[in-house]
């Protein structure tokens, strides 16, 4: 019998939390809105990226984060304090389902 194995890929792609840069976009009735940039430490390859919009495309709970083209930062809008803790929680889960994803196709 002949066995071929094929390369199985990990991916362990997380947040940069060293990096993460903030932009006042401006006061609104729920507080003060900020722009949040999380730049992604790992291997962010092109199939970590189509797997990260099946995984969007999945769950609309993740429409909020966008995944730049031109670098491996995710952008998205939230108010300041609390609800930022809230979404970098949230993101975090996002970047391990399209890992654990990423890893078996």
């Amino acid at each position: 019998m002949n066995v071929t194995a094929t390369p199985h890929r990990t991916y362990a792609v997380c947040i940069d939390r060293t990096a993460i840069r903030r932009t006042d976009i401006g006061d609104s009735p729920l507080g003060k809105r900020v722009r949040c940039f999380v730049p992604l430490a790992g291997n962010v390859d092109e199939h970590w990226r189509r797997c990260f919009r099946t995984v969007q495309l999945e769950d609309t709970g993740y429409f909020r984060f966008r995944l730049e083209m031109t670098s491996n930062t995710i952008a998205f809008v939230s108010t300041d304090g609390d609800d930022l803790d809230k979404e970098l929680k949230v993101l975090a889960y996002l970047l391990d389902a399209v890992n654990a994803v990423a890893a078996r196709n």
